[in-house]
């Protein structure tokens, strides 16, 4: 692979090689199925290739903010996405790792890579087609395929913020909002009510067992209590519990 012109943009590709490496170490070890990584790379390889002017922004960023960290997730885009990757922008004084002497921006790059089908025809290729190969089978010219974009994301982070007070300070809160809406009220509320009724069914179950091995050497008193048992599961449907 043509290594290229701009270096901050190939050594963001070296990075990023590792890191895909690493992602696939992990999957290996959990049985899960591995990244293609030359299929990820290409279009964006391609692009930073025959369009590096347009990643200005993005290469100055790199640079001023060298000791960037790249972190590779699962794809928001659940129909066609393969991957999503950040790069969370700092640099250490002095180049060396510290979570207090650092610096970063209030933004950070986020890349989706995403599954590119091409319904160019079946293929119908022929060992005597011209670049013809027998490994996929396939010239490589005009038939279906599948291809790798991705879409470049500078993501601006406004406010970070959390809740000011204590907790029953927040408490106070969840009442005025439930007084505003009645239909979120009444479900948390059936949801509390549904809690005790497992919470009640589950000791009742619990001490209808003990009550069975106190009471089994006293079988003539059992039924008594089985009875006495069955009224109150009666009496409790009769009150919707």
């Amino acid at each position: 692979m043509e290594k290229l012109q701009n270096g901050t943009l190939q050594n963001f590709i070296d990075t990023f090689i590792i890191e895909l490496k690493r992602e696939n170490e992990d999957m290996e070890h959990h049985d899960i199925k591995k990244l293609n990584i030359p299929f990820i790379l290409s279009s964006l390889y391609q692009s930073f290739l025959n369009n590096s002017e347009l990643y200005k922004e993005f290469v100055s960023d790199l640079e001023m903010y060298s000791d960037y960290d790249i972190t590779i997730d699962d794809p928001k885009n659940e129909y066609n996405g393969i991957i999503d990757v950040d790069i969370n922008l700092v640099r250490y004084k002095d180049g060396i790792k510290s979570f207090q002497d650092y610096d970063m921006p209030n933004y950070y790059y986020r890349i989706c890579f995403s599954y590119d089908e091409r319904d160019w025809g079946y293929c119908e290729c022929t060992p005597d087609m011209k670049d013809y190969r027998e490994d996929k089978k396939c010239c490589g010219h005009g038939c279906d395929a599948s291809f790798c974009s991705f879409s470049l994301h500078k993501i601006n982070n406004i406010i970070s913020d959390s809740w000011h007070g204590d907790e029953h300070d927040y408490w106070d809160f969840e009442d005025k909002f439930y007084m505003d809406d009645k239909e979120l009220a009444d479900k948390k509320n059936k949801e509390e009510t549904e809690r005790k009724i497992r919470e009640l069914q589950e000791r009742i179950s619990s001490d209808s067992k003990k009550l069975a091995e106190l009471t089994s050497n006293f079988p003539v008193h059992i039924d008594e209590e089985l009875d006495k048992y069955k009224k109150t599961i009666e009496f409790m449907k009769k009150i919707g519990i």
